[in-house]
């Protein structure tokens, strides 16, 4: 079988056809994060689609696209050479949906607080990745950096670890 290459193509939004089997759902918080960031940034990670026009990845991206009333803009999309497998459609759907990354806490906490919340970090996120008290009127500078020899507490199991470790320990 050929292997798959990838390339760019114009596409009208609502040409793209959602795929009926898409798992991804999204919560009324994530709509509105991802709205603001479409009206603020716009579409910075395109979606992607079989040679069909089925959407594989950006199902939610272009739902809130012509909900926002631009669903005959034409955009970016990535498309395979080839027409995809049921294997390899459903494998890159799931890939495209899932989130892989964790965030490094010791490079998180140079971020600003209020920005970290208005980008979609919850209070609880925050407060279990730095044990910090987010309070009314907790901002980034306001906020201690953890101490790199005092150790952290897990809160949902207790294990204790060094902030340097954060996000590497396995548990």
């Amino acid at each position: 079988m050929e292997k798959l290459i990838w390339h760019c193509e114009k596409r009208k939004v609502s040409d793209l056809i959602p795929y009926c089997g898409n798992p991804r759902q999204m919560t009324a918080k994530q709509v509105e994060d991802l709205k603001l960031s479409l009206e603020r940034l716009n579409l910075i990670d395109i979606p992607a689609i079989d040679t069909d026009g089925i959407l594989v990845g950006g199902h939610q991206r272009c739902k809130i696209l012509i909900m926002l009333g631009r669903g005959d803009e034409e955009i970016d999309v990535r498309v395979p050479n080839r027409k995809l497998t049921e294997d390899e459609f459903r494998e890159a759907n799931l890939r495209l949906n899932k989130n892989l990354g964790e965030f490094d806490p010791d490079l998180l906490v140079n971020f600003d607080t209020d920005l970290l919340k208005f980008v979609g970090f919850s209070d609880e996120e925050l407060t279990s990745m730095f044990q910090l008290d987010m309070g009314p009127g907790s901002g980034g500078d306001d906020n201690p950096k953890p101490e790199k020899n005092k150790k952290i507490s897990c809160p949902e199991c207790g294990h204790e670890f060094e902030p340097s470790q954060a996000g590497k320990v396995k548990l």
